[in-house]
């Protein structure tokens, strides 16, 4: 028994060895989300707006995005850890710069609630021009910049470990950080639609919505007047909801093409499939897009704005989600059991049968 023991506790020793950098680097990733949520969790965070409500269970402006982030890393590891472990840096310097890197995430969480650079996060956002009205300066603003900074910091920690290498195999959770990144900042800056070519979208996707409200039976009046500032509007009920860019789902979208793009480029499908598998996909992240706004109103007319407003802020995103994970397990299912060639077989096998009774028939 002794013997036994000793054994797995020198191959456990070993294994430890082997993976103690990565282990490290994803308790380091992990960490500052800890935090966050129990800052939150306890509502204890400098900006009062954070307060009183718990991002983690929100998507939009909110901090559900960290999850997956986090889930998606340690998913990207386990998939290839064999290759990411044998990668691991042997230059003592570039491990100290990794690690530096790695935690200015928990360090911008402990000086912003901790030290006083609430007031400096505050200060540099009214600096570049940002809404001072209290959503946007106090809540979308600190939001905005947090998860700039996690994801740049995230970004280059995995480049000083694993290179290039890096960067491909964690490509998923990075991408999924930086779009929100990007789309958190800029509808920071440019709040209410303000950024024309990307509320393009919101007219066709707003008239879709209405169409599919007219389709269950709702009265409603759908406005749109030309100008600046104006955004497509379905009245109901006494009450009017505007359609800006992000609601009509462009950051679903830009998600949606990142994902399938970094997929394709990991496989070895036929041009010809990639074309429809992606246009197919685009199409039904739209539609996915116009359920989300119809099923809104549904909910706020049946059970009243706050409950809408639950829907809007956490579960409406979870459509997205939800249907990308079920695109993408299609793909990998239809390519990995040769679906599509096998369907082909069965149709011309029953073609076949059916070409061999027709000739027997005219035989008789």
């Amino acid at each position: 028994m002794n013997l036994k023991n000793a054994l797995i506790s020198k191959r456990f020793q070993e294994a430890f060895k082997q993976h103690y950098f990565h282990i490290s680097l994803l308790f380091c990733l992990t960490l500052p989300v800890i935090l966050l949520m129990i800052l939150d969790c306890l509502n204890i965070e400098s900006f009062s707006l954070f307060n009183g409500r718990f991002l983690f269970n929100e998507t939009w402006k909110g901090r559900m995005f960290y999850i997956f982030f986090i889930w998606l890393m340690f998913l990207e590891s386990a998939i290839d850890l064999k290759r990411i472990v044998e990668k691991r840096p042997k230059n003592r310097i570039r491990i100290l710069a990794l690690f530096v890197v790695v935690n200015i995430p928990l360090a911008y969480v402990l000086s912003v609630n901790f030290l006083g650079m609430n007031e400096t996060v505050v200060k540099l956002g009214l600096g570049i021009g940002i809404d001072p009205e209290e959503y946007f300066i106090y809540l979308s603003w600190p939001l905005s910049l947090e998860y700039l900074v996690f994801f740049t910091a995230f970004l280059v920690a995995i480049f000083l470990a694993y290179k290039t290498y890096g960067l491909r195999t964690f490509s998923l959770s990075l991408s999924l950080l930086g779009i929100m990144s990007l789309v958190y900042m800029v509808d920071t800056y440019y709040p209410e639609g303000m950024l024309k070519p990307l509320q393009l979208l919101a007219l066709p996707t707003a008239a879709c919505a209405a169409a599919l409200l007219e389709i269950l039976g709702y009265n409603f009046i759908l406005i749109y007047r030309p100008g600046p500032g104006s955004l497509p509007t379905i009245s109901m009920s006494g009450y009017g909801v505007g359609i800006v860019w992000s609601c009509a789902g462009v950051h679903s979208l830009l998600l949606y093409i990142l994902i399938v793009l970094l997929l394709f480029k990991r496989s070895t499908i036929s041009s010809f499939r990639k074309l429809a598998y992606f246009t197919i996909g685009a199409a039904c992240t739209y539609i996915v897009n116009i359920f989300r706004i119809a099923s809104y109103f549904v909910i706020r007319e049946s059970s009243g704005l706050s409950t809408a407003q639950v829907f809007h802020d956490s579960v409406g995103e979870l459509y997205f989600l939800l249907w990308i994970c079920t695109y993408l397990l299609t793909i990998i299912s239809v390519e990995k059991f040769m679906l599509v060639e096998k369907t082909k077989h069965g149709i011309q096998k029953l073609l076949s049968k059916h070409k061999r009774r027709s000739l027997l028939f005219r035989g008789n």
